[in-house]
């Protein structure tokens, strides 16, 4: 499952509570999609759960959008407690090259969520 929210206007957040597959992608970058029409800039909340089942070809696919569309970010905040996810997330800084990301633990969840917004 994919559940999505907004903290602010210019905030969206994504939580992967399942698989995050081609069909998870294509949600969250329809949505992003929407967003950059009215914000110049957003900021991105995007957190796995323990139970979320997630593709690494879904991560590779999700690239050519974050090669277009990273200069648009200000903040990204990655909460996952996935080691590799982590790794992946720093890499992915080269993506996004205006935005500063921050990676959380699920236990820092409210800090990022407070970061997020600020």
């Amino acid at each position: 499952m994919l559940s999505s929210f907004t903290l602010a206007d210019n905030i969206i957040g994504f939580i992967v509570d399942g698989p995050y597959d081609d069909l998870a992608v294509e949600r969250i970058q329809k949505q992003v999609k929407e967003k950059l029409e009215a914000f110049d800039k957003l900021n991105l909340y995007i957190e796995d759960t323990v139970n979320a089942d997630i593709s690494l070809k879904a991560v590779v696919k999700s690239i050519p959008f974050k090669l277009k569309t990273g200069n648009r970010f200000e903040k990204v905040a990655v909460v996952t407690d996935r080691k590799w996810l982590q790794v992946v997330s720093n890499l992915e800084r080269l993506f996004f090259s205006s935005a500063e990301i921050r990676i959380f633990s699920s236990q820092q969840r409210l800090e990022a969520i407070q970061w997020i917004s600020h």
